[in-house]
């Protein structure tokens, strides 16, 4: 029987690897803006989207590590799921860097060793959220 989760293509998981990458991409947007604009309303709302971001991609990671379990030791989705809990925290990390440097400096200029951060885990999230996506489309 399929849950309401479970409707369409794909499930709650799939929307939890997207999610983050959003909330990261229009964080770093932001920062760009921010930087353009002299603005410090962007930069704000760009410390916001990272934490929310990181409170979807630990979401993310944690429904996962779940899933990881259920999968067939030695199958290429256990492979797979391993790779992208591994290539996650390593994603999460600058990215809870970056917003602990926004921290430190809050009434001035985003960082920019904040926004390279942003730059490298946000490819590091996008290859890990493919992975992800990968070993749930390989499990089924």
């Amino acid at each position: 029987m399929r849950t309401i989760a479970q409707a369409g293509r794909g499930d709650v998981h799939t929307l939890l690897i997207v999610l983050p990458l959003v909330f990261f991409a229009i964080s770093l947007a932001f920062d760009v803006v921010a930087m353009l604009s002299g603005a410090h309303v962007w930069g704000v709302a760009a410390a916001v989207n990272l934490a929310a971001g990181l409170v979807c991609g630990a979401a993310s990671m944690v429904l996962f590590a779940r899933l990881h379990l259920g999968y067939r030791p030695g199958s290429r989705a256990r492979e797979l799921g391993f790779l992208f809990l591994w290539l996650s925290a390593c994603a999460l990390l600058p990215f809870a860097v970056s917003l602990v440097l926004r921290a430190a400096h809050p009434g001035g200029p985003t960082p920019p060793a904040s926004m390279a951060l942003s730059i490298v885990a946000l490819g590091l999230a996008t290859l890990a959220g493919w992975l992800g996506d990968e070993a749930t489309r390989e499990q089924g």
